[in-house]
């Protein structure tokens, strides 16, 4: 039987991305008071990626 929600299906898992050596995995960053909405990178203990400035990185623009 096949089905949408069929994990097998769903083609193999990418790589998850490095950034300064740490592993990072996608996480959704909300900040009203900041303007901010965007899919952005979290270290595997749960820590926010940020830049020099203490702004969250976007995790499009952290290379594999």
């Amino acid at each position: 039987m096949s089905s949408k929600n069929n994990p097998e299906l769903r083609g193999a898992i990418t790589e998850l991305r490095k950034y300064n050596g740490k592993t990072v995995k996608p996480a959704r960053i909300v900040s009203p008071e900041m303007g901010i909405n965007f899919i952005g990178a979290a270290y595997e203990n749960g820590d926010i990626v940020v830049d020099a400035y203490g702004r969250p990185i976007p995790y499009q623009q952290i290379q594999a």
